[in-house]
């Protein structure tokens, strides 16, 4: 039945490819070969070439492990192949696939820059990222997991728990609400991340490469503008409290839209006017600030799309009472709507969304909600943007699929969105199984046959292995879209268990596994696993990546696509802006210093020592060092090498600047009557370049309380001003010099105080804007007085950042130079850590090439 379906499919793609020409467009052409190593073997022999020999038992077993788990194995010498079955049966499988579909999917818990009127997180992203990583681990269906994510809210019954699954179009960026980038990122993952089509390239003009012209990207860009952003519940469970919020937020929303169809219905007349005055009116002022009184732009655009549409119709109130009249206000989420309001409705409605938002991302018991695309009631026929202009608009385009397939039906149901995932995953369209065998290919290989994985088209590579290729596709569709399926055929074959080491220097005509690199999760996660402490839980919610207690999978850590953590670029993380098909992979001296300098590596270090002291001798500790990092015993002069390092147990000595153990940095709130902070509390965590409440900044507890050595940022409160105390080392007389400075004009600027523990406060001042000299001389100490230097908000929290570094020496009172205490010198992560020979070896281990690279 499959074959006959293929030959169906065959004859009605081939007729319909006559303009696309291009290998990737054909119809599927598997070769006659019946395995892997057949197809392998056929063109090493056509040049001539020897297959590479096996690799040995453990790394293999390594190979495997990290391949399908992410992690390191617990053992080596099992039989290879129920291996292989075991690693695929285990949870950390979908979590370390997930991982590769997430990058595609550029996934991330926030939304990038918006307006400080929304929610900046997403509330759907742990919910989807858990769903990827649940698919995954049940082998659903390849063409399943792609109908879900395309089109659940058709395909599924209300409250079902996988319309989750449509964060893959809605965990894009939020691009400030401008729906024309919104609907292109969805086109762009879509075409990209299921069929290797740059069909956002024809967003201007036709693809310059590609059968792709502009009418078929506006025919999808239909399909999107037809549908509207939607929270629903993604199960049965209910929750008294977020019951109560959806309902205000949603009585809300009817009220204003009613207020709004009003008030435009009352002023149809001067809306009327303005379709013949529209230079007063530009469509995409998105920076506008609208007023009840004013006539919305946006409307205005509506009214002139209406007149269009029903020439020498006129707009009776019954016709402005109808669904699709330009005085109607879609009952939809606020994201779809906020253009209709005036300004301050609009920030009323966000603020009443984003106490839902806030209830559902805080609240541990709230049940699980989906952001999902519903199609709405009136589909809109979509126009071509002339040069992607949305000012100037074109002909009118059906929507429906790309047309390099052949002539295309127009789309019939709704928005067509499910028409189009049926179109993607349909057995006929050759691209999606060989897009996604390849993407399978290249995890375990480090290359695909197609080297360009997202671009199957014109400007992409060609494939190396076209008729083997086209045989995994056609596997694919034949397994039912069985995803390990595809693991265990490539797995178990002969080009995979070779060693890492091609015959020819472009690797092309002997595919065998190219070492790489640990990603930066794997590299974290087996860190943990080698040290003990990596926990197993899987899913929730996520956690910022260096705090104390997290132990996890770096999957789960927090994911900000705004303020990407410096470490997570430096190793080479995905982009969350983009859909990201391969990593690129970097070595570079920041990678060496997080290793050597981090506190994480330091405790990973001090926690691997620790778990090998339960071995009596040297030899016993250095053997099981060895066996948790690199699965193997110790040779003999590795071990030799080793018993001489950790002989010699000399600690060693750190120049750390004396005049930093002078200053703390802390929190607290300013007390009026006193002229003195009511309580000093350090702040908790180093960054390496700040201290503030958390690795998250800024952060549940603390917001955004921080100090740097230049300056800082108060809390978002007076409780929690930030404080820069100095202590005096000895007895006398000291100067201090300092220029405190508030840069930006909004906002209502910051208040500071300068406190002497017996003397209370020496100065204050309020600044917005501007700078002042806060200095003063011949300041009576004791030895342990302290001076505070502290800042708070003035009224709001806005743009309360600010530059203040302290410099006290003592007062000479002659040309002799005297010592000077300079915060921004001074500045430091305090106390420094010094480690043992054995945790200094632990932690050289973890840095080798042997812990950090896949053979």
């Amino acid at each position: 039945m499959f074959h006959r379906l293929l030959q169906l499919g065959t004859l009605l793609v081939s007729t319909s490819l006559l303009s696309a020409e291009h290998w990737a467009f054909q119809p599927l052409k598997p070769g006659k070969q019946q395995s892997i190593d057949e197809f392998i073997q056929k063109k090493l022999a056509k040049h001539g070439l020897q297959a590479s020999p096996r690799a040995d038992a453990r790394t293999l077993a390594r190979r495997a492990s990290f391949d399908l788990t992410g992690l390191p194995p617990e053992r080596t010498d099992v039989p290879y192949e129920p291996f292989v079955d075991q690693l695929l049966a285990s949870p950390h499988y979908g979590e370390q696939w997930a991982r590769h579909w997430l990058d595609v999917a550029r996934y991330s818990d926030t939304k990038g820059y918006v307006y400080a009127r929304e929610e900046k997180n997403w509330v759907h992203a742990t919910p989807y990222r858990d769903w990827v990583v649940r698919a995954l681990n049940e082998d659903m269906p390849y063409d399943r997991f792609l109908l879900l994510q395309i089109a659940a809210d058709q395909v599924v019954q209300p409250k079902s728990p996988d319309l989750v699954a449509m964060g893959f179009l809605t965990l894009g960026r939020r691009f400030l609400g401008v729906t024309h980038d919104i609907i292109d990122d969805r086109i762009d993952v879509v075409t990209r991340g299921t069929l290797g089509l740059t069909v956002a390239c024809a967003r201007c003009h036709d693809h310059k490469f590609d059968p792709i012209p502009t009418r078929d990207y506006y025919a999808l860009y239909g399909v999107f503008q037809s549908s509207a952003e939607a929270l629903v519940p993604a199960t049965g469970a209910e929750n008294a409290e977020l019951t109560a919020l959806v309902k205000k937020n949603r009585d809300l929303m009817t009220k204003r839209r009613e207020e709004q169809m009003t008030r435009t219905r009352s002023r149809a007349a001067d809306y009327s006017k303005a379709v013949t005055e529209l230079e007063k009116y530009p469509e995409q002022g998105f920076d506008q600030i609208i007023d009840e009184k004013d006539l919305n732009p946006f409307i205005v655009h509506r009214f002139v799309a209406w007149l269009e549409k029903h020439p020498g119709v006129g707009l009776s109130e019954e016709r402005l009472k109808q669904p699709d009249s330009p005085a109607f206000v879609p009952n939809e989420h606020i994201a779809n709507i906020e253009m209709y309001f005036p300004t301050g409705v609009t920030t009323e409605l966000w603020k009443s969304q984003g106490d839902v938002d806030r209830f559902l991302i805080k609240t541990s018991t709230a049940p699980t909600y989906a952001t999902v695309l519903v199609d709405r009631p009136l589909p809109s026929t979509p126009r071509v943007f002339t040069r992607g202009n949305p000012l100037t608009k074109g002909a009118e385009v059906p929507r429906q699929f790309l047309s390099l397939f052949g002539n295309q039906t127009p789309f019939t149901k709704g928005s067509g969105r499910l028409e189009l995932a049926q179109a993607i995953i349909d057995p006929r369209n050759p691209l999606t199984a060989r897009v996604m065998v390849n993407r399978i290919w290249q995890h375990h290989f480090g290359r695909g046959l197609v080297s360009t994985p997202s671009d199957f088209g014109k400007q992409g590579s060609p494939p190396s292995h076209p008729e083997l290729l086209d045989w995994l596709a056609t596997e694919f569709i034949r397994s039912g879209w069985s995803i390990k399926h595809m693991h265990r055929l490539i797995m178990l074959s002969e080009a995979y268990r070779r060693t890492s080491f091609p015959t020819r220097s472009d690797g092309l005509e002997n595919p065998s596994y190219v070492p790489h690199r640990l990603s930066f999760e794997e590299a974290r996660d087996a860190w943990l696993a080698a040290a003990g402490r990596l926990s197993p839980r899987l899913g929730g919610r996520p956690e910022p990546l260096f705090a104390a207690s997290n132990t996890r999978r770096t999957l789960y850590a927090f994911v900000d696509r705004e303020n990407l953590p410096a470490v997570m670029r430096t190793f080479d993380f995905a982009n969350p802006d983009l859909s990201i098909p391969q990593r690129t992979e970097t070595t570079v001296p920041q990678q060496a210093l997080f290793g050597l300098n981090h506190p994480f590596l330091v405790q990973q270090a001090k926690a691997l020592v620790k778990r090998v002291s339960t071995e009596k001798t040297p030899e016993g500790r250095i053997g099981l060092l060895y066996r948790f990092l690199f699965q193997r015993s110790p040779k003999a002069d590795e071990l030799a090498s080793a018993l001489a390092f950790v002989s010699v147990d000399a600690k060693p000595v750190l120049a750390e600047n004396e005049h930093a153990k002078a200053w703390q940095h802390g929190f607290g709130e300013w007390d009026e009557k006193t002229g003195r902070v009511k309580i000093f509390t350090p702040l908790p965590h180093f960054t390496g370049h700040a201290w503030q409440g958390d690795e998250d900044w800024p952060n549940a507890k603390l917001g955004w309380a921080q100090l740097t050595a230049e300056g800082g940022h108060p809390g978002n409160n007076r409780q929690h001003a930030v404080v820069r105390r100095w202590i005096a080392p000895a007895d006398g007389r000291y100067d201090l010099r300092s220029t405190l400075i508030h840069e930006p004009k909004v906002g209502d600027g910051i208040r500071a105080f300068v406190s002497h523990s017996r003397l209370g406060k020496l100065l204050g001042t309020k600044l917005h804007g501007s700078k002042a000299d806060l200095s003063l001389t011949s300041i009576a100490f004791q030895k342990g007085d302290m001076l505070d230097f502290i800042v708070d908000i003035d009224i709001g929290l806005n743009s309360d950042q600010f530059l203040w570094s302290p410099q006290l020496s003592a007062s000479s009172g002659g040309d002799t130079a005297s010592e000077v205490w300079d915060v921004k010198k001074d500045f430091t992560a305090s106390p420094k850590t010094t480690l043992t020979s054995w945790e200094q070896l632990a932690q050289v281990l973890m840095l080798s090439n042997e812990f950090m690279f896949v053979d």
